[in-house]
């Protein structure tokens, strides 16, 4: 049996060759058409988007990194500088005795009350005793960032103390060195039997006259000192620390300096 036979398929050179036309076209239809945007020409624009993405993540990061520059800053995560340092002991160099004063005790605080909760760099806490009268005077000075060193008031600190407040706190002058200033006053009284009258004075400055402030923390300026001091009349209803101020403010005056906020 025989079968018949197929020709074999003919296909000319235009089926198995693309010609040059359709080359052009598909070469054009793969190059984008200028003036036309990438969704216009129906191009993914995967490129714009991630440009836009990463732009918003490196905004985020400088943000934080700004945010937390300032706060190690503000709370002095990196230490002070040297010359914030040496205000800070120069308190030290005050005189121990001043006039008929004399420094009978020198107290030490614990660190973590100085460099824990007032960031101090310098402080003095001293009695000093009157020679002839034998009347003492508590006197401590410090010197430190503006926001712990303003908030800590005898208002709060003698509250729970064996002291009743007998009087709200006036600003008084004190004037005694060379400045015109003011410090606040309160009257204090023992819970005795023999109920001892105690006169308390501070007051802020940053390094100009001494000031009665009433919110010390919002002064432009980083760092201040601060003055508090206390004292039991003996034996006369007034007490002797408007003249220890006399000889006392202007030995403190020759240790303080201008602080830049």
């Amino acid at each position: 049996m025989s079968f018949p036979q197929k020709s074999p398929l003919k296909m000319n050179n235009d089926q198995l060759i693309p010609s040059a036309r359709d080359e052009s076209l598909s070469l054009e239809s793969s190059i984008e058409q200028p003036g036309l945007s990438a969704d216009q020409q129906g191009i993914p624009a995967v490129g714009s988007e991630f440009k836009k993405w990463m732009l918003g993540i490196g905004c985020a990061l400088a943000l934080i990194l700004l945010g937390g520059v300032a706060h190690g800053v503000l709370s002095n995560r990196w230490g002070v500088s040297e010359d914030i340092q040496t205000l800070g002991t120069q308190l030290n160099s005050i005189p121990m005795e001043i006039g008929p004063w004399k420094c009978s005790e020198e107290g030490k605080l614990e660190d973590r009350v100085i460099f824990g909760i007032l960031e101090a760099t310098g402080y003095i806490s001293r009695v000093y005793v009157h020679q002839s009268t034998a009347e003492a005077i508590n006197v401590f000075l410090v010197f430190g960032p503006k926001g712990p060193i303003a908030v800590h008031t005898p208002e709060i600190c003698y509250s729970a103390r064996a002291v009743t407040q007998t009087s709200e706190r006036q600003a008084v002058p004190a004037d005694y060195d060379g400045k015109d200033g003011q410090l606040w006053k309160l009257g204090f009284e023992t819970n005795t039997l023999d109920k001892r009258k105690m006169s308390v004075y501070y007051g802020w400055t940053d390094g100009g006259a001494w000031q009665a402030a009433k919110s010390p923390r919002f002064w432009r300026t980083d760092y201040l000192y601060k003055i508090q001091t206390s004292c039991q009349a003996v034996g006369k209803k007034e007490d002797s620390t408007d003249e220890f101020f006399r000889v006392f403010l202007p030995e403190v005056r020759k240790v303080l300096r201008k602080t830049e906020g």
